[in-house]
């Protein structure tokens, strides 16, 4: 999926931050000095910008970074941080009608709101974030631990029925990606360069640029060879599972990403878009969340 880098869509949050936080969590300017949560717990640490509620590192305890970060994203407080988990909400791309701007939404461009903190009984960290624009409340818990959870909530606040897209657009780190084999997917339909209903045959191997919107709720196992381990990536309440690298020929146009980096990252994005998304009455809300683990080989 490739990704805007234009300005804020509108005012920044007031980026509230809760008073007290646990021993193993500490808040303070990071790069560009936007703040950011650093944690450090027994059971995995990680880094979370307040800017996009984009987490950016996750290290789960005694293992690798499993999150993909460029050497050449941008923290400058309006432009979309390349790596990590980016946010994408309340639309995808450029949303159902193909009009929608900024590119994958506003939410990823705002800062949120950090309301608490906490210290969880597995030695790990729960952070939660919410965020109110355009008549959407957003609700968003980041577990950090062995395993990696986001989960995130929408409310429709305004007056009629709201069609609304989300994708927590996970960048998993990996040793050589056309080494790697994706499964989970055999069977699923997709879309690709506009064209939909293809099937997937068999495990998907990546030979060339990738950018597949598949229609599966399957939980995914990227196998990577070169690390030694596979990430699984499990989706609740996501019908929609999108799959991207840029390969060379795309990643040549984005000025934040390195022409050498393509091959050290593949996203597996657990999603709602497209033909799959959901419509949230008013006062309603509609939520979904993905666990990300990893698997010695």
């Amino acid at each position: 999926m490739t990704t805007s880098n234009g300005p804020a869509a509108s005012p920044r949050s007031t980026g509230y931050a809760p008073a007290a936080l646990p021993r193993t969590a500490v808040l303070g300017p990071g790069r560009g000095g936007e703040q950011r949560l650093l944690v450090d717990a027994p059971a995995g640490s990680a880094e979370l910008y307040l800017f996009g509620a984009h987490l950016t590192s996750w290290v789960p305890r005694g293992g690798k970074p499993v999150l993909f970060l460029s050497r050449k994203a941008v923290f400058d407080g309006e432009t979309g941080i390349r790596g990590g988990v980016p946010l994408c909400l309340p639309w995808f791309g450029v949303g159902p009608n193909g009009t929608s701007r900024p590119r994958h939404g506003w939410a990823r461009t705002m800062t949120w709101d950090l309301r608490t903190v906490q210290s969880t009984p597995a030695g790990g960290v729960r952070a939660l974030l919410t965020l109110e624009h355009d008549s959407i409340s957003a609700m968003y818990e980041v577990e950090i631990g062995e395993q990696l959870t986001m989960s995130l909530s929408l409310r429709n606040t305004g007056t009629e029925p709201r069609l609304v897209e989300a994708a927590l657009h996970s960048y998993l780190a990996v040793h050589d990606v056309t080494a790697c084999v994706v499964t989970g997917i055999e069977g699923a339909e997709y879309t690709e360069d506009g064209v939909s209903g293809r099937k997937q045959e068999g495990p998907l191997r990546v030979r060339g640029p990738v950018d597949r919107v598949y229609r599966s709720s399957e939980t995914v196992r990227v196998t990577d060879p070169g690390s030694a381990r596979s990430v699984v990536v499990e989706g609740v309440n996501s019908p929609t599972t999108v799959i991207w690298n840029p390969w060379s020929t795309a990643s040549k146009g984005m000025t934040d990403l390195a022409a050498d980096e393509f091959p050290r990252f593949l996203c597996v994005e657990t999603a709602a878009a497209c033909q799959d998304a959901p419509v949230i009455e008013p006062g309603r809300s509609w939520s979904m969340a993905a666990r990300i683990s990893t698997e010695s080989l």
